[in-house]
């Protein structure tokens, strides 16, 4: 039991010297020693909500400017086209407004929203 102590010991010192906390180094007194990163954090000075705020929005910059409305040419079909990258854009509605079928689906809407109202 006593020879297993007296390896752990001098496993101990020996790491220490290693690491460099052994006694010898204490015992030296440094002129140029900094503090460390936890003093630094604590001695800082707390900045407020706002002006992190304001930070934080000043950081992402302003957003690149999409394209304007002068990019864009109505085309004689009703589709617009965009002058710079030549993209066509077409939307029609597949159910116009007075269509026999657009009526019909309505009225089933407004039917299945009935049913689904809980009577008051």
């Amino acid at each position: 039991m006593m020879p297993s102590m007296i390896k752990q010991s001098l496993t101990a010192a020996v790491a220490g010297i290693l690491l460099g906390i052994g006694p010898a180094q204490a015992a030296e007194p440094s002129a140029t020693r900094t503090p460390s990163v936890i003093l630094e954090l604590i001695n800082r000075p707390v900045e407020s909500q706002e002006q992190a705020f304001n930070k934080a929005l000043r950081s992402d910059g302003v957003p690149a400017a999409g394209p304007g409305v002068e990019a864009w040419e109505p085309q004689p079909d009703g589709s617009m086209r965009n002058k710079k990258t030549g993209l066509s854009i077409m939307v029609r509605n597949p159910c116009p407004p007075g269509d026999v079928e657009h009526e019909m689906a309505l009225a089933a809407y407004n039917r299945a929203l009935a049913r689904s109202k809980p009577p008051r």
